[in-house]
């Protein structure tokens, strides 16, 4: 049935709030752009890391370092770069993320040891995670408070398409090229990422009038106990813990399974496409049924993902797998976010990405370097029914707190 909701607009109201046009204006479409380029440099890496480092002398435990090491570097740069954004504008720490990033690719192409890819890989994480804050909070500035969910579903096509397009692109370069090319790619993209921040406009202090940095009083301590930022924060922190099984060992799992990486790699193309239709959709999805439906429908869909996974035995259910795992993931990314944003002020909003993306971080940090040590006493198998194990107890939070979850 429709959502309540609709029993207090017309019909031709809610069309209108649903295509309304300004959510996607000029800066949000190249914030958009930005961030695509600078999420598939780093994705197209996520996936062929392990194989580089297997290339180097190391080990899978080494492989989940390797990925984990920069989701860690990432959190550790959130907290401190949260407040930068609230205190000095947001473009200007887009720039300064950015320009480590083209430090950082720029040395890959040279350096070629276990040591130095595991800094490199430490330093990208604190680049990403300084410009991605900054570019999150900046759409939430953009957006109209009322059309938050939406906007940020569009927006977040951005940040899932290339997580889920960048591992096959990553080895279909390596495959033919190399891994130096690899990082020349990745590379061109963050320069293209560059230039196009020039033509942002940040009208934060202009436009918000905001206070003196001394009359910010609201830490992150007081922050963090908002259950409006706790919350959503830990679900979507639960959600990519086991998210980063796939991202991280899905190719190797595959060969175990004798199948090439190359149609592996059509699990992530397939998770990018229903994602991406998904977004397209939101806004509909979003009037027709309640968040809190919603939110039960992406953790379940996340779920039954990965027991596809573990018992999978065709390449069917691996596209399977990642339709879903996509479809799931672009429910409750946008719905979480903006929960999170939704109670706290413009001059809070800074930390608060800052809180909800270190989750994110820490999740695909600890997950690869967790999930590295099961599988090697449970086999590939076993963590993938781990997951989704995981991922299920999500439904206890969501039903505590389905108040909060279902405004």
């Amino acid at each position: 049935m429709p959502h309540e909701r609709l029993s207090i607009y017309k019909i031709s109201d809610v069309n209108q709030e649903i295509d309304e046009p300004h959510v996607l204006s000029k800066d949000i479409i190249l914030l958009m752009m930005i961030n695509f380029l600078v999420m598939t440099a780093v994705t197209t890496q996520i996936g062929t890391l392990p194989l580089y480092v297997t290339r180097l002398g190391g080990n899978a435990a080494m492989s989940g370092l390797v990925v984990g090491i920069w989701g860690l570097a990432a959190l550790g740069a959130r907290i401190p770069v949260g407040k930068w954004i609230d205190r000095y504008g947001r473009k200007q720490l887009i720039l300064i993320g950015l320009v480590i990033l083209m430090i950082d690719f720029s040395t890959l192409i040279f350096m070629s040891t276990l040591m130095s890819l595991i800094a490199l890989r430490a330093i990208q994480g604190i680049g990403n995670g300084t410009q991605s804050t900054a570019v999150a909070t900046l759409v939430a500035d953009k957006l109209p408070q009322k059309k938050l969910s939406i906007g940020l579903g569009y927006f977040s096509i951005s940040q899932t398409l290339p997580a889920a397009i960048g591992p096959a692109i990553g080895l279909l370069i390596i495959e033919n090229w190399g891994f130096q090319a690899l990082f020349y790619f990745s590379l061109s993209l963050v320069s293209v990422a560059f230039l196009l921040t020039l033509f942002v406009k940040d009208t934060y202090h202009k436009d918000s009038k905001i206070l003196p940095t001394t009359q910010l009083t609201t830490g992150f301590k007081d922050l963090i106990r908002m259950p409006s930022v706790w919350v959503p924060s830990l679900l979507i922190f639960i959600v990519c813990f086991a998210n980063a099984a796939v991202a991280a060992f899905l190719i190797q799992f595959g060969e175990q399974k004798q199948l090439s990486p190359t149609i592996v790699g059509l699990s992530f193309t397939v998770q990018a496409i229903v994602g991406a239709l998904a977004r397209v959709y939101f806004a509909k999805l979003y009037f027709y049924f309640k968040s809190f439906v919603l939110i039960v429908a992406g953790i379940i869909m996340v779920a039954m993902a990965y027991l596809s996974i573990a018992f999978g035995e065709s390449v069917m259910l691996l596209l399977l797998a990642g339709a879903l795992n996509g479809f799931g993931l672009a429910l409750l990314m946008p719905l979480m976010n903006a929960v999170v944003l939704r109670k706290v002020t413009l001059a809070e909003r800074g930390r608060a990405t800052a809180i909800f993306s270190s989750g994110m971080d820490v999740a695909y940090g600890l997950g690869a370097l967790v999930w590295g040590i099961v599988v090697s006493f449970f086999g590939f198998q076993g963590m993938y029914i781990c997951t989704a194990l995981v991922v299920v107890t999500t439904l206890g939070l969501v039903w505590w707190h389905r108040r909060l979850l279902s405004e």
